[in-house]
């Protein structure tokens, strides 16, 4: 591609690198030809079609302010890419295009680029790190609490004679809960069962609930201290309706073989059962252990990291975080007000929580990386293919479409964090 202008200039406070660009006329009609050429042919109209019949067919397709935003994103993408390469620029980023006219077949055509490139950083040291913990240990008592867990969940409950509630009852109960005349989705509900005795319900709500009848229905206000209440008067005002249903008795199993045989699969006896939990619990705790000495390690090996990281890279990681959580609760098919609600927490709680995450995980990975190259690792086919399942789904590993899409240096980058996490966490010297 010929270019009439193509400067480069670097912004040192940002860490950005500023591109003019500028096509001269022969250029950009080379590049609307290809336009053309891939807009007839999506309109079904003949190879020699003339632009203005192409113009006309994709009129009747999409209103015209967004077409004309089609053919510039068709210069621009194609014209963007080649400037970069040609200056030898790897963003590290998506690159910034502003744009303020549109190409015209005769004209020349200018736009701007701002490209952040990834970084020179580098490790004080890219020898083992040393981490203090202590590891998650097997014991009896640990197996015992597990069991009591297990046999708890299956519990009954069952109905029992009627009287009026007092702490340490389980009773049956409809709720709807308000807070400043919005509904609380997690606390209400149909014939919910509260142990008013676990702390399942808060204090104040509770209070409220002792001395009332079977079949009776009462309406009150009570108080909850906010999430990082600032003093005693901090707190959230509720408002609830709650009907008692019924009072409850719960039934926990006793542990007998004959129990064992008839609920539980792969065991036959209290003894086997034991034996399976305890094997679960060696499996959780190996996991558990190796996941605290790859996180604990991977923070002992950021603070070797030397060099510095534009602030692009921090704006980037943080949206990124909001986008994730904003798709996983779409997922969930709440929102991010719904979460606010949930967490008990405000936009600037949020933020400042996402700035924070987002530094910790941009330098830590950014550590990885520079701890793979340091130590002259390398990367075999199935890492590129575990960091691209995790990354887009599993059958998700092409390297053509890789390269196609844009999203081989993703990949690639992720599986080289992965590898550099692992030899860290295989070659920590525990202390503790």
């Amino acid at each position: 591609m010929d270019f009439k202008k193509l400067e480069r200039a670097d912004d040192e406070a940002t860490g950005a690198v500023e591109v003019a660009v500028v096509l001269d006329a022969a250029e950009v009609h080379r590049q609307l030809a290809e336009f053309y050429g891939a807009a007839g042919a999506a309109c079904k109209l003949p190879s020699d079609a003339q632009w203005d019949d192409v113009d006309a067919a994709a009129a009747r397709t999409m209103p015209p302010e967004d077409y004309r935003e089609v053919r510039r994103d068709f210069v621009v993408n194609r014209a963007a890419g080649e400037a970069l390469a040609a200056l030898g620029i790897e963003p590290a980023l998506t690159p910034r295009v502003r744009a303020t006219a549109y190409p015209d077949a005769g004209e020349d055509f200018a736009f701007e680029l701002s490209a952040v490139e990834k970084p020179a950083l580098s490790l004080s040291s890219a020898d083992p790190v040393e981490i203090e913990t202590e590891d998650v240990r097997v014991t009896g008592e640990l197996v015992d609490a597990r069991i009591a867990e297990l046999m708890e969940a299956r519990a009954e409950f069952l109905p029992a004679d009627p009287h009026p509630v007092v702490l340490g009852d389980v009773v049956s109960v409809d709720v709807a809960t308000f807070l400043e005349g919005r509904p609380v989705p997690r606390l209400t509900g149909k014939s919910m069962v509260l142990e008013l005795a676990d702390g399942s319900m808060p204090e104040s709500f509770v209070e409220r609930l002792v001395g009332m009848d079977v079949g009776q229905t009462r309406t009150f206000d009570y108080e909850v201290p906010r999430p990082r209440a600032l003093g005693d008067g901090d707190v959230e005002c509720y408002t609830a309706t709650v009907t008692v249903l019924g009072q409850l008795r719960k039934e926990v199993p006793a542990l007998t073989d004959a129990w064992v045989a008839e609920s539980i699969e792969g065991a036959s006896t209290a003894a086997e059962f034991r034996a399976a939990v305890a094997r679960g619990l060696e499996a959780e705790a190996t996991l558990l252990n190796r996941d605290a000495h790859a996180r604990l390690a991977n923070i002992e090996l950021e603070k070797r990291l030397q060099g510095v990281i534009p602030d692009a890279f921090y704006q980037a990681s943080r949206d990124g975080l909001r986008r994730s959580l904003e798709r996983e609760l779409a997922g969930k098919g709440q929102t991010i007000d719904d979460y606010y609600e949930q967490e008990r927490m405000n936009e600037e709680e949020l933020s400042v929580q996402l700035l924070i995450k987002s530094g910790e995980n941009l330098r830590q990975g950014f550590a990885l990386e520079a701890l793979f190259d340091a130590r002259g690792m390398e990367l075999a086919e199935d890492d590129l293919r575990l960091a691209c399942e995790e990354a887009f789904g599993a059958g998700s590993y092409d390297l053509e479409t890789l390269e196609r899409t844009g999203r081989r240096r993703v990949v690639e980058d992720a599986a080289k964090r992965i590898a550099a996490l692992n030899w860290l966490a295989d070659t920590a010297v525990v202390k503790g």
